[in-house]
């Protein structure tokens, strides 16, 4: 019974991994082809569909690891993804682009030198390839989110609508839950107890 159980778990596991590939590739095929058309009058655009693409690659690449395969820890993970792909171009502008633009890029590159960080130990849902703690891990615990929160602020800044604040607000919650259970799954591992005693901010240095 034990073997079999264990076939299972792995099965199970292995499932999520190839939905975790087709979702992203979905989802990011998607964000291209939304955005795109807004990289003439907002370059900075180009910044935030590079790093969907290369988000895919290291999915594509990714190492085999031991990850969660929970149903709730897997459904917050794709639907914060999905969350934030649903915002839509055009609305009303708040902040001119001298603003915006440098809270999209920053957010944005601070969320790629979190995947290139990373590299192939990048994926959607909890899991533990190797704790990092060089790069973008040097200074916050999800250097990842940091920079996506940014960049939403900046993208609803751009293109403000109650329907991207709903979006986003929602984006918000699932990654805050996401937080939560990378780290009870990331706990079961000393080195990563050791590296949060040492960087102790998730998201903002000294403060969160």
């Amino acid at each position: 019974m034990v073997p079999c159980e264990g076939n299972r778990g792995k099965t199970m596991a292995d499932l999520v991994r190839l939905a975790e590939r087709i979702a992203l590739i979905l989802m990011s095929g998607y964000v291209v082809w939304q955005w795109l058309p807004q990289f003439g009058p907002h370059p900075q655009v180009i910044l935030v569909l590079a790093s969907e693409l290369v988000a895919v690659f290291f999915l594509l690449i990714q190492r085999k690891g031991q990850w969660s395969s929970s149903a709730y820890t897997t459904a917050i993970a794709f639907g914060g993804t999905a969350a934030s792909l649903c915002v839509l171009p055009g609305g009303m502008a708040l902040a001119p682009d001298y603003i915006t633009a440098p809270l999209i890029m920053l957010g944005t590159a601070i969320a790629l030198a979190a995947k290139l960080s990373l590299r192939r130990s990048f994926g959607l849902v909890p899991a533990n390839r190797g704790v990092k703690v060089s790069g973008a891990y040097r200074f916050v615990r999800h250097p990842m989110y940091s920079g996506y929160v940014l960049n939403h602020i900046g993208i609803m800044l751009m293109a403000f609508s109650a329907w991207n604040v709903a979006v986003y607000m929602t984006c918000w919650a699932l990654l805050y839950l996401r937080v939560i259970e990378e780290e009870r799954f990331l706990m079961g591992d000393q080195q990563y107890v050791d590296y949060a005693k040492t960087v102790r901010s998730r998201l903002i240095p000294g403060l969160i």
